[in-house]
């Protein structure tokens, strides 16, 4: 086999796997299925930051302080350093792959990261800017996840739960009173764990999606239903529908 060729079939198995690409807004809700529960609350704080109006090379300040305070934490060292170690943790694992294409019709794959920058100062104040490449998906979201309000998510403390919510949100249609998110197996270990990582279905299903769905009902006022289709004896995909009654009553 020649060298180009093997270097078209690698590109074409990386464009083939959908779980590494973010190809809009809502995708990057729930492309980060590796951070903890915190790093992902840390790194909801930092989107809604975001102003549609914003410029890709936006930079914004916030403070450690100012942190502590929204997650209801005391002001101990400890939650210094627990801070500082979220962004650090967003710092190294938010790798981007976002879909390219040449003027000629080659497609490609672009390599990036959510951050450009994370400045932290020892005096407490943060600094941060998007990626030029990821801005525009940054301001999607904004438009498009951000339905629900900051205090709403700070409320979830589960990681699973919070996947699954902002999944919920990238699928669902407006403001539709019943979502259904069916994929295979593969693709939903993929949102709630991250690329590299697998578990058995058994376990999948109890200690993450079973979880996820109990907090959220618990949570919000909506009722889950996951339905298991298999080939054989074995589980290749899962459905989930997703019944909001808020909009039912208020329909």
């Amino acid at each position: 086999m020649s060298t180009n060729k093997k270097a078209v079939l690698a590109i074409e198995n990386l464009l083939s796997r959908q779980e590494y690409m973010v190809y809009q807004g809502n995708d990057l809700a729930k492309a980060f299925g590796g951070l903890s529960s915190f790093e992902q609350r840390v790194l909801d704080y930092c989107f809604s930051f975001v102003k549609k109006e914003d410029k890709a090379r936006e930079v914004y300040e916030v403070t450690v302080l100012e942190i502590i305070k929204h997650f209801g934490l005391n002001t101990s060292g400890q939650n210094y350093q627990r801070i500082a170690a979220a962004f650090k943790r967003l710092n190294e694992n938010t790798a981007l792959y976002l879909p390219v294409r040449r003027d000629d019709g080659t497609r490609g794959i672009r390599l990036t990261q959510l951050f450009s920058m994370i400045d932290f100062y020892v005096d407490g104040a943060v600094r941060f800017r998007f990626s030029e490449d990821a801005a525009p998906l940054v301001f999607g979201l904004t438009k498009n996840f951000y339905s629900f309000h900051l205090w709403e998510l700070s409320r979830i403390k589960g990681k699973y739960t919070l996947i699954l919510l902002k999944l919920w949100e990238a699928k669902r249609s407006g403001n539709e009173v019943r979502t259904t998110i069916e994929a295979p197996v593969s693709e939903w270990q993929s949102w709630f764990l991250g690329t590299d990582k697998k578990v058995s279905n058994s376990r999948f299903y109890t200690s993450i999606l079973n979880r996820a769905m109990e907090e959220l009902e618990l949570k919000l006022n909506i009722d889950c239903f996951l339905t298991s289709l298999k080939s054989g004896r074995k589980i290749v995909s899962y459905r989930l529908e997703i019944l909001d009654k808020s909009k039912l009553v208020n329909s």
